[in-house]
Parts: structure tokens; C-alpha cells; sequence
């Protein structure tokens, strides 16, 4: 097959033949790349037979020597270039498809972890503050749901009153806001180690001040279906120790 018959064969097939075999073998191409690639070809065997041409002998006529095993090797060349090309593709295709399968495997698992660690219960989070103890003080209380969004905030101005009296007032508060919210299970979080452990029956209650606050506290913890009592740092209570020194400065 002459150069100019070839090239012009390659170059036609590329503009004009559906190449639906091509397509089916090489998945994910389109028709306009696998194109490309053949008049790319096209290209090759021109420029390599133009290097072939030898320079005129003096006193001769310009001679062209070309072998058909040349040209052949040319095209041989340049099914390798489009299969290497098909190939490497495909590589690709399938170490993209491997980082989405990794990283939907991430976020799955990143979900599952989160879920883990999501409360299952309402949380209530009480505090009381008093300045002079006894001096003025405030009872505060904040209530988050199980998506971690505040659902209420609570606050009393006390007058004089020690601050285990706050910290009693706040638990009260916070659980009257709760029953009326018609919560039936309900995770209560305090800083005030004297109080968990009043709760719990670990300490007893012997100043006779706080007996009356520990039986309302009491009384309104058995109103929930479940709930349990945790002491928590007082640096992860910020929200009702805010709540209640706010009760103290507005005067709630």
C-alpha cells in the first residue's frame, strides 16, 4: 500500500468509520478520542516517510526508496501506541475506582463512629453559681437533645443562698423543664461532685438545708422512665454555669 494511500485510509477511518468493534474493546472511550489516536497515527507515517526520502544524488533525479515492511512497522508502532494508551486508561479507571471505593469506605465508617458516639438520651446539663457563698446566687440549667442541639436554657435569680443551694436549684429547675417538655428518658450532668454523690447515696445529706432540695430532686428524677446521674468537669458544664451566673446578673 503506497504512503499517500495509507495515510489517506488512516485519516478516513478516523473521521468517518464507527469503529464500533474498537469501542467495545476499549470501554470508557469515547468515539472523538479513539479518533484522535488514529489521525495521530496518520501523522506518524507521514512524517516517518518523509524522512525516508532520500537527498537527490548529483545529476539524478530525486528518488523515493521506501520498504513495505517499514511502513508496516510504522503501523505496528502505532497499534501498540493506541493499545499502551487504551491500557494505561484503563489503570487509571481503576485506581479512580479504587480511591472512591476507599473513601465511601471512610465515610461509612467515619458514620458508623459517629452514630457510636451520638447520646442516646437527652442530656441535662445543671449548675449553680453563688458569689460570697452565701451571697447572691443563680440556678441554671440546659437541656440538649440526642443531635446535640440546645432545646432549652432555664435560669433563676435565687437571692442569698449558699452555693450547693444553687447547685440543687439548678438540678430542679433543669428537671421541671424536662417533665414539662414530656421527656421520658433524660441524662443529667452536673459538676458538683457533693451533689451526684447526695444522689447516688454515696454521701448522705446532713446539713439540714439541703434535706428538703435532695427530696424534690428525688422525687423528680423517679418521674423519668430511665435517667442517671453523672458528674461531669466543670469545664464541660460551661453552658449552665453560664446560664446561672446570667440568672445572677439579669436578675432572672
Amino acid at each position: 500500500m503506497s504512503k499517500p494511500v495509507l495515510v489517506e485510509l488512516l485519516r478516513f477511518i478516523a473521521a468517518n468509520e464507527d469503529l464500533p468493534r474498537t469501542l467495545a474493546r476499549y470501554k470508557g472511550h469515547d468515539r472523538a478520542t479513539i479518533g484522535k489516536l488514529i489521525d495521530a497515527a496518520a501523522d506518524r507515517v507521514e512524517e516517518l516517510e518523509k524522512s525516508r526520502e532520500p537527498a537527490a544524488a548529483s545529476g539524478s533525479k530525486l528518488v523515493k526508496v521506501r520498504k513495505a515492511s517499514e511502513v508496516e512497522k510504522v503501523a505496528r508502532q502505532a497499534q501498540e501506541e493506541l493499545d499502551e494508551s487504551m491500557n494505561l486508561s484503563k489503570v487509571e479507571r481503576e485506581r479512580r475506582k479504587a480511591e472512591r471505593a476507599a473513601q465511601a469506605e471512610r465515610e461509612r465508617a467515619e458514620a458508623v463512629l459517629q452514630q457510636e458516639s451520638r447520646p442516646s438520651r437527652t442530656r441535662l446539663f445543671t449548675d449553680g453559681a453563688a458569689r460570697g457563698n452565701p451571697g447572691p446566687a443563680g440556678a441554671g440549667a440546659v437541656i440538649v437533645n440526642t443531635d446535640g442541639h440546645i432545646v432549652a436554657k432555664v435560669g433563676k435569680f435565687l437571692g442569698d443562698a449558699t452555693n450547693n443551694v444553687a447547685e440543687y436549684m439548678g438540678l430542679i429547675l433543669g428537671l421541671k423543664r424536662a417533665k414539662a417538655m414530656g421527656i421520658k428518658e433524660l441524662d443529667v450532668l452536673a459538676d458538683s461532685e457533693l451533689l451526684v454523690k447526695q444522689l447516688s447515696g454515696e454521701y448522705s445529706v446532713k446539713a439540714e438545708h439541703l434535706k428538703p432540695l435532695h427530696l424534690e430532686a428525688e422525687t423528680l428524677l423517679k418521674g423519668f422512665a430511665e435517667v442517671s446521674v453523672r458528674h461531669i468537669p466543670r469545664e464541660e458544664n460551661e453552658a449552665a454555669d453560664a446560664m446561672s451566673n446570667r440568672a445572677i446578673d439579669e436578675r432572672l
